[in-house]
């Protein structure tokens, strides 16, 4: 029976539909178990290609902004220095931008958060092998990524949706680390929780790992030589503050029109904070839509 083809409920069949036709139903099925799930590459549709243009913009961006070389990405045997301006890529490379529009990132993005879903931020990873003395400080860490957001609810208020741009395949990438099925929990993991049994994120370059924001997840540190590349964009629903203000001028000439969409990913024309008296209310119904129904 094909109930989304009823269509019935206007804001769930889209996605119902989408989810289906992208190959993504057992991995929507994970997420709602286990609060994370991997998509290889053979569903996102992701090439060999396309994954070079973006681990070569990762790595050209933290050269250029870090004024560092990293042409020995594939062997170092250091960590990449600590920089603090690993935000608002989109500028610097149309590979970003097509990484936050990506078909089944972005499908999937849609079904945690709802289809008026808004990208709060992204950032990047290149993590290098972990000194011994570090490895002797490693803590683990395990955390969730809705910060100051009060437990309780099976909502999903936001979701990471990173971009594999290099192998995670043993504990000797410094993956990754999560608690299955710990999204129940609606909350910020406590002192107690800090032993919870993990599991390590597994995927090949091109894979898309993406977890619930309330899923307590870490990291462990990396032993082999070489860097670990990551594209790490976080979705959020249409209510909740983004990390970051995006702005027509924060991006590229030209890139709003060659992706339109990206409007209303960014939320550029979002009612709020407003400056003045909004007197166009029928403009911002979508964002009322929101409010009515989890999909929305």
């Amino acid at each position: 029976m094909d109930i989304a083809g009823k269509g019935l409920l206007p804001h769930v069949d889209p996605l119902v539909e989408e989810i289906k036709r992208l190959d993504l139903t057992e991995n929507v099925m994970e997420l709602e178990a286990y609060g994370f799930t991997v998509i290889p590459p053979a569903k996102t549709g992701i090439s060999a290609e396309w994954i070079g243009r973006l681990r070569d913009a990762i790595i050209s961006t933290v050269e250029r902004r870090g004024n560092m070389d990293l042409s020995d990405w594939e062997t170092r045997t250091t960590q990449v220095p600590l920089m603090t301006r690993n935000w608002e890529l989109l500028k610097e490379d149309d590979v970003f931008v097509e990484a936050a529009l990506q078909p089944a990132g972005l499908a999937i993005a849609r079904w945690l958060c709802g289809q008026t879903v808004s990208m709060a931020g992204h950032t990047l990873i290149a993590k290098g092998p972990t000194s011994p003395e570090n490895m002797k400080k490693w803590t683990g860490g395990l955390h969730s990524d809705l910060h100051g957001v009060p437990g309780g609810g099976d909502i999903c208020h936001g979701c990471n949706v990173s971009i594999l741009a290099t192998d995670y395949a043993g504990a000797d990438d410094g993956p990754t680390i999560l608690v299955p099925g710990s999204h129940h929990a609606a909350r910020a993991p406590l002192p107690s929780d800090m032993q919870s049994q993990v599991v390590a994120l597994e995927g090949e370059a091109g894979s898309i790992a993406v977890w619930n924001d309330f899923t307590w997840h870490g990291s462990t540190p990396r032993k082999k030589p070489g860097l670990r590349l990551t594209l790490v964009q976080q979705y959020m629903r249409s209510y909740m503050r983004p990390l970051q203000q995006w702005r027509e001028e924060d991006l590229a000439p030209g890139q709003l029109e060659r992706y339109p969409e990206l409007r209303k990913l960014l939320a550029i024309d979002h009612p709020y904070p407003f400056h003045e008296e909004i007197e166009r209310v029928g403009e911002f119904s979508w964002f009322m839509q929101a409010g009515t129904n989890r999909f929305a």
